[in-house]
């Protein structure tokens, strides 16, 4: 891969939540970078009143990266997105940092989601198909029952609305119904770091670093030697972060999003991957 090497996660483009306005607008967090990797959830393409505008805005991506310079652009999977690519996972750094959208964390991909609720027999069911201890070490495994379960669910609602009046209001209230919703979210918030590092330790026990998005919630979690990250979005009440491996050292940033672009904010974390 080209260096530097920038990741991002959860664009939802197409989504009625996503704050992108314009795809173009996200040209100044690609300019200079060798490999841009979207690590999930890019695009809209599970809800049949989003999959046209989801592919149309892609091609858009596309043609602002190729603008940008970029020379190698990867799209792994995620639960909004599973036809964009057939990559799930990326090993970097000789195995040091593995990279995944982040469903794969979770026994039922998103439990704090009511359109998963109805379908976890049938997630159970297809989990039964597998050995349990060969979901438990081989992350191949692992990510193609993840996959599997992907499609289950009714898709994507669109009841999320970005703009107008009280929009972040509506956006809270989406959150909090029904109430096991909330609860299920901070359950997850809380517990994530642990089973991010659980998940690290079982399949990549030799990675130090473990990349993923999908809860929308940004964070860097020291556990032990290694180190979890979230990169969290563009759709949620959570700020979007990015990452860039270059020459042996791994760099989170602020992802600042104004009116005429979105572009690189600060240095928040840093990493020595040597």
């Amino acid at each position: 891969m080209e260096e530097p090497i920038r990741v991002f996660s959860d664009l939802h483009l197409a989504h009625p939540g996503c704050r992108i306005d314009a795809v173009a607008s996200l040209a100044p967090l690609f300019e200079g970078a060798g490999t841009v990797i979207f690590n999930g959830d890019t695009c809209e393409q599970r809800h049949s009143a989003l999959i046209a505008n989801g592919r149309r805005l892609l091609e858009e991506l596309r043609s602002v990266l190729r603008e940008a310079g970029v020379k190698r652009t990867i799209f792994l999977r995620g639960n909004h997105d599973p036809e964009i690519s057939d990559l799930d996972h990326l090993d970097l750094a000789n195995g040091r940092i593995l990279v995944t959208h982040g469903d794969a964390i979770f026994r039922h991909l998103s439990p704090w989601s009511p359109k998963i609720w109805p379908v976890i027999p049938r997630m159970d069911a297809i989990r039964a198909e597998y050995e349990e201890a060969k979901l438990g070490k081989d992350l191949e495994t692992r990510l193609e029952y993840t996959h599997r379960c992907r499609t289950l669910s009714a898709g994507t609602g669109l009841e999320f609305t970005k703009s107008g009046a009280f929009s972040t209001f509506r956006s809270l209230a989406r959150i909090a119904w029904p109430p096991r919703r909330p609860i299920q979210i901070l359950k997850t918030w809380a517990t994530i770091p642990r089973e991010a590092d659980e998940f690290l330790e079982r399949y990549r026990p030799g990675a130090r670093l473990l990349i993923f998005g999908h809860t929308h919630l940004p964070g860097a979690w020291q556990r032990h030697d290694r180190t979890v990250l979230n990169t969290g979005g563009f759709m949620s009440l959570m700020p979007a972060r990015g990452i860039e491996i270059r020459g042996g050292t791994l760099e989170v940033f602020s992802i600042e999003e104004r009116g005429f672009g979105i572009c690189r904010g600060r240095t928040l974390r840093g990493f020595d991957l040597g």
